[in-house]
């Protein structure tokens, strides 16, 4: 009952953010969106902004990513790459008002911004990285920067991601392709032969 509630209160912030922004939203109408009391959502959640951050989570997928990411370990590195962009590229193109949200509000908010970073991208991070170190020691990828390549494969979706809610029209007409072009140039760059510099 306490995750379903849980849930119910998410699915509805989610909505409301995603309509009328962080700023103008208000948990009286979030309640209302869920049907319930505006005291209960205190029940569970702190303030608006523990709200966000639970929807942020809940989208970033942060509480079943560790073991995704484990169980991703038996698979083949070039499918889990592109089946993972893609599943991760649905999700955030569903919800992409909310991260418009999200995105405009972290730009002027540091208190918000600091917190985003402290409790969604930087667990999220260390998860990959882990990942990522796990297959470079079992020879299933070439030892690079982990630190950095990770940040610069999320800031590739990052990218699509604002490209598209700035209104272009390749991203949005064309986002289902992107993530096996990513997945395409991440494992095997833009070259037409593996004889580069960085071979």
């Amino acid at each position: 009952m306490v995750a379903a509630r849980r849930e119910q209160i998410l699915r509805a912030a989610t909505r409301v953010f995603a309509e009328k922004g962080f700023s103008r939203a208000t948990t009286r109408e979030v309640a209302r969106e869920a049907g319930i009391s505006e005291g209960t959502i205190y029940n569970y959640f702190e303030d608006k902004y523990a709200l966000l951050m639970a929807t942020m989570d809940v989208l970033n997928e942060t509480e079943r990513r560790a073991g995704d990411f484990e169980a991703s370990l038996a698979e083949n590195f070039e499918d889990f790459v592109e089946a993972y962009l893609h599943h991760r590229m649905a999700v955030i193109w569903d919800n992409r008002e909310v991260f418009r949200v999200v995105l405009s509000e972290m730009l002027v908010n540091a208190r918000l911004r600091e917190r985003y970073m402290r409790e969604v991208v930087e667990p999220t991070m260390e998860i990959g990285e882990e990942n990522f170190r796990e297959r470079i020691k079992q020879g299933k990828a070439r030892a690079t920067d982990v630190a950095l390549a990770t940040r610069a494969s999320a800031a590739a979706v990052l990218g699509l991601l604002v490209l598209g809610l700035l209104g272009d029209e390749e991203v949005g007409a064309r986002w289902d392709e992107a993530a096996g072009v990513l997945s395409g140039m991440l494992l095997h760059g833009l070259e037409k032969s593996g004889g580069g510099r960085h071979a």
